[in-house]
Formats: C-alpha cells, sequence, structure tokens
C-alpha cells in the first residue's frame, strides 16, 4: 500500500519536502552571510489544500489580474528540484556596506522553525502511521 495515495499522507510529505528545500536555501543564506551583494532567498510556501483539491479533475484556480496575488511579488520562476519557487523577499534590514542583506539571526530563528515544524510534520506522519496500522492488524484469539 502506497501511503502518499492517502491525503493526510501526502499533506505531510508534501509540506516536509517543503520544509527540506526551505532548509537548503536558508542554509545557502547563512553560508553566504559575508559575500558581497547577496540577498537572502526564501522559499514561496505552497497552499497544500489547494493543491490536494486541485488534483482530482477539478480545474485549477488562474490570476486573471497581476494584483490577485501581491504577497509573492517577486517570485521568480526559479524552481528548485522539487518544484518550489524560490524568491529573494524585499530586504527589511539595511543592508551592509557590501551589500549583504543577510542577518544571520534572522536566517538561524527561521531554520529553527523550519526544523521544528519538520519534526512536527515527522511526528503527525509517523502518528497516523501507527493509527493505520493499528487498524489493519488481524486480532487474533
Amino acid at each position: 500500500m502506497n501511503l502518499k495515495n492517502l491525503t493526510v499522507f501526502n499533506l505531510a510529505d508534501r509540506n516536509m519536502s517543503y520544509l527540506a528545500a526551505r532548509q537548503k536555501v536558508l542554509a545557502e543564506n547563512i553560508a553566504n552571510a559575508s559575500t558581497p551583494n547577496y540577498l537572502p532567498k526564501d522559499v514561496a510556501k505552497p497552499d497544500f489544500i489547494q493543491e490536494i483539491t486541485n488534483s482530482e479533475n477539478k480545474l485549477p484556480l488562474r490570476a486573471t489580474n497581476a494584483k490577485h496575488f501581491t504577497e509573492l511579488k517577486s517570485v521568480s520562476d526559479k524552481k528548485d528540484a522539487k518544484g518550489f519557487a524560490v524568491y529573494t523577499p524585499q530586504p527589511k534590514n539595511a543592508l551592509t556596506i557590501d551589500g549583504n542583506g543577510v542577518v544571520l539571526e534572522d536566517q538561524m530563528n527561521e531554520a529553527s522553525k523550519a526544523s521544528s515544524e519538520y519534526k512536527r510534520m515527522i511526528t503527525i506522519y509517523n502518528s497516523y502511521k501507527n493509527m493505520l496500522s493499528t487498524a489493519t492488524t488481524k486480532i487474533t484469539g
């Protein structure tokens, strides 16, 4: 039985893939903290529920006006290997003299959040897997 065919496992797996991609981008930001003219990048969080509901022979939503999706104005067409959009957000803090926009404390905080969320997804995945295993176990006696 392929667990990814079940919605809860598919969502958990997709979210863990997103978090892994985000961890990779955050690690690149930290590694480039002293690179001149480097601006930190991030990964656009997909709408997982929308992906699931659109996958069952439903028509996907389309933007008919550029103003419909304003929160990701700077999202480029660059995608990582798993298909997540990588973008450069507008800097919230002043750049350093050499043009670097990485604030290590912010990047470390975001990496910690992503790690915690990843661990939470593993816990959810394993909990549902254990429940499914218990439900399908034959009782002998």
